[in-house]
């Protein structure tokens, strides 16, 4: 998974390398963060945000929700994240 310069969410508190950006599975189109690197999901934007440590819930290109496996999740731009009312979990160095 290639980086990017839309919005991403924290730092992978797993890698330490990526950052965890706001990804849609293709199937469901459930929002997930997704680390641009190591790529590992997490299901709760809210959670990895306020915890960056917490387990992630599955590893690219599986989907949490639907578990799905397509590849080819798109990375939210910053007009997608406030329609979905994640916008308060954007890293303010993103910004």
């Amino acid at each position: 998974m290639s980086t990017d310069e839309t919005p991403y969410i924290c730092e992978c508190d797993f890698c330490e390398q990526g950052l965890l950006r706001f990804r849609s599975c293709p199937e469901c189109e459930a929002i997930c963060a997704v680390c641009d690197e190591c790529e590992l999901v997490w299901e709760n934007v809210a959670e990895v945000s306020d915890d960056p440590s917490v387990k992630a819930a599955s590893a690219y290109p599986r989907c949490p929700v639907c578990g799905a496996k397509e590849k080819g999740w798109p990375a939210l731009e910053f007009e997608e994240i406030q329609d979905a009312e994640l916008e308060d979990y954007i890293s303010e160095d993103s910004v």
